[in-house]
């Protein structure tokens, strides 16, 4: 009987976990001139988890990424440091536009990337290397997501 019980439980424990979404991810979408393109993104708000960022990770799924949410810095320089994949960042302001986009940055690179622009910055969005081509991402296009102020 205890034996059954057992089984019943794990198969529950199973089906619970099946079911529960990943709370770090959240959607993600880019409003391109080909239409909308959705993403599933972790966030990085903290010093430290931007100073992780996407460090130390050997895949990134596909239409997946990471945004740091930078609240209307002026200066921000990214790089590739223990990053094993190549990246394209998008660059958003606080009005939710694309004002400047870095392709292909180069895997394990400790240049940094500043966005030549003075705007004030409200995200960095990081995706696969290549994307930015994939989906027609262009300056001017708008990105939506909960953590970003329109």
């Amino acid at each position: 009987m205890m034996s059954k019980f057992i089984k019943l439980f794990a198969v529950v424990l199973l089906l619970a976990s099946c079911g529960k979404k990943d709370d770090k991810l959240s959607e993600l979408v880019f409003v391109t001139s080909e239409g909308p393109v959705t993403y599933q993104v972790e966030t990085a708000t903290t010093k430290e988890e931007m100073s992780r960022g996407l460090m130390d990770r050997k895949t990134l799924a596909e239409n997946s990424g990471m945004l740091f949410v930078l609240q209307g810095q002026e200066e921000i320089a990214m790089w590739m440091k223990d990053t094993y994949i190549p990246l394209d960042m998008v660059f958003v302001n606080q009005a939710g536009k694309v004002i400047w986009l870095y392709k292909n940055a180069e895997p394990m690179s400790t240049y940094l990337i500043r966005p030549q622009t003075k705007e004030p910055l409200s995200a960095v969005i990081e995706i696969n290397g290549g994307d930015i081509d994939k989906n027609g991402i262009k300056i001017g296009d708008t990105v939506q997501h909960e953590l970003l102020k329109k």
